[in-house]
């Protein structure tokens, strides 16, 4: 009597404890977890794509990209990016700390700039979108390699050993 395949669907493991600092270090560099899970070529790609992405952002609008007070939705998106928000993060304040142009005003009395001259509003934002979407990027990365971990198979290496899936 033939055999009927089995068409159930793959039962979902839990996550061990090394699948979670594999994810956490995928969220601070991004494309590492899927070198340290074995898929580097697909890791590489996230890698250098997700940093040119933030680095350019940076190139564009200096780490005024990085503005917390003014735009913080973007700031939560730059922030799954890792550790280039948490770095310009921590060297925003320094950076720009006496950063403020004095002009005097009509009436004579000097008055504070929040922006000092020669800052452009449009290329700014186009900088903070850059940064904001190599985060998002990340997050999209870390959601696929959370659904391998959790299907109980890496499957780059299911596919490499001649698996059809």
């Amino acid at each position: 009597m033939p055999s009927v395949a089995d068409n159930s669907p793959p039962v979902a493991k839990e996550p061990m404890v090394k699948e979670y600092i594999v994810l956490a270090i995928a969220w601070l560099i991004p494309g590492a977890g899927h070198i340290i899970m074995g898929d580097r070529k697909r890791g590489w790609i996230f890698l250098v794509a997700i940093h040119f992405l933030f680095f350019a952002g940076l190139l564009l609008g200096g780490i005024r990209a990085l503005d917390r007070p003014r735009q913080q939705l973007w700031d939560y998106a730059q922030m799954a990016a890792g550790w280039p928000t948490v770095v310009g993060d921590l060297m925003r304040p320094q950076v720009i700390k006496n950063d403020v142009a004095v002009i005097r005003g009509s009436n004579g009395k000097p008055e504070k700039l929040h922006h000092p001259p020669g800052f452009a509003p449009l290329v700014q934002e186009v900088a903070t979108t850059f940064c904001g979407v190599a985060g998002m990027l990340n997050l999209l990365v870390l959601v696929d390699l959370f659904m391998w971990m959790v299907a109980g198979e890496w499957a780059p290496t299911a596919v490499s050993q001649g698996e059809v899936k």
